[in-house]
């Protein structure tokens, strides 16, 4: 007889040193590596088994207890650096005390820097984010730039110029001025200025986050209001477009006012993108296709990879934006610590894989999960890993009865 409580903790104790061998290693703190080395060296005991689990047959966390953490580990995830295919052109720099500037700072992850956000304190990049950044080893973007910092301090620049970095520097405080200024940044190095543009809230990110996953996706950039009040910042950057911007207004009216929507009319065309809940909110961005600008995922069927954060850490998840960007290519959902929305569960239903003969045929689901074991509980990711794996067609469950797997 097999025992799979044995089974299970063989896989763990062989995942996590492998995990930990590599030059990719979480930020984890010194109460979370203690309990790790704790779990690899126990025998026996549920806790050990069952909180620690990285990766189910179709989820895999990105291990990391704040942002500088998720930031860290979605770099090694995405970029191995092993070969020259697999190293970034520039790596980007955000501080870690403003999540609105991480955010809009994301529009760059895209070609032609093709490289990830790392986060860091404003004043003083971490020695953790320098190693990463040296493992990665950046092959140079336009006019080689090799690193780019975002609303960081001058001596945060000093410390990348000190190591040899030819870096570019977007400086400020004010992530209006800052996401105009990536925006015209990031038109001049593609050569084009992109007609489409999200304009979401500043002020509650659980309903702005499903930005990021799309403009690291695609050069549309990501402008800032608030309930209320465009910035002149904002202004500026829609006056560019020349009275033809297409304005995609993300999250309902609570958050962002009809009056608003009202306003932005002067600068182009504007359709809402709403939900009443983060949650539906989220979801409703990842079904939205606009089919005359081609903006939007339009993702209402199986075969796709999907980013899940808790909305109670949004603001140290920003990074793992990359994972629209590169590999699978995924939109971002939000769910709760402990349990799945209701909504959640419902458009996962909507995109179960089916089979009609072999499941070897696809398609398949793939679910990234933001964060260490109490953001997202491992009961929901083995309940959704359940709830995203292929079944039959008949929807028996299991094997096809003509499979003889």
């Amino acid at each position: 007889m097999i025992n799979f409580k044995a089974t299970r903790l063989i896989t763990l104790t062989l995942t996590i040193p492998l995990l930990l061998s590599t030059g990719c290693r979480p930020n984890y703190t010194n109460e979370t590596q203690n309990n790790l080395t704790q779990g690899e060296n126990t025998v026996t005991g549920d806790k050990a088994i069952n909180t620690y689990t990285i990766v189910t047959k179709n989820t895999s966390r990105i291990l990391g207890n704040n942002a500088e953490g998720i930031s860290l580990a979605t770099a090694c995830m995405i970029w191995p650096s092993t070969e020259t295919g697999n190293r970034p052109k520039a790596v980007l720099i955000a501080p870690s005390e403003s999540w609105q500037i991480q955010l809009a700072a994301v529009n760059l992850i895209h070609h032609p820097s093709d490289g990830p956000l790392l986060i860091s304190s404003k004043e003083n990049i971490s020695p953790a984010v320098l190693s990463e950044l040296s493992r990665l080893n950046p092959q140079g973007s336009i006019d080689g730039i090799q690193v780019i910092t975002v609303g960081m301090s001058d001596n945060a620049g000093t410390q990348l110029r000190d190591l040899g970095y030819k870096i570019y520097e977007i400086k400020g405080d004010n992530p209006n001025k800052l996401a105009e200024d990536i925006d015209g940044y990031y038109s001049s190095i593609s050569g084009e200025l992109p007609n489409s543009v999200i304009v979401a809230s500043s002020e509650q990110i659980e309903y702005t986050l499903p930005a990021g996953n799309w403009i690291a996706h695609m050069p549309e950039p990501l402008l800032y209001v608030t309930k209320d009040t465009i910035s002149p910042e904002t202004e500026n950057a829609l006056n560019k477009r020349k009275g033809n911007a297409n304005i995609y207004l993300l999250g309902p009216t609570s958050v962002v006012s009809k009056n608003i929507e009202t306003e932005l009319k002067k600068y182009g065309k504007v359709t809402r993108i709403a939900g009443d809940t983060p949650y539906s909110n989220a979801i409703a961005f990842t079904k939205f296709k606009d089919k005359a600008t081609d903006f939007g995922w339009g993702i209402t069927m199986p075969g796709h990879g999907l980013l899940l954060v808790s909305s109670s850490q949004a603001k140290e998840c920003i990074s793992a934006a990359a994972f629209s960007h590169r590999g699978k290519h995924a939109p971002l959902l939000l769910t709760d610590s402990a349990k799945a929305p209701s909504e959640l569960l419902d458009f996962l239903k909507q995109l179960k894989p089916r089979f009609e003969k072999d499941p070897t045929e696809g398609p398949y689901n793939h679910l990234f999960i933001a964060g260490d074991n109490p953001w997202i509980s491992q009961e929901q990711q083995g309940n959704l890993d359940h709830l995203i794996e292929i079944e039959p067609s008949n929807g028996e469950g299991g094997t096809s009865p003509k499979m003889k797997h």
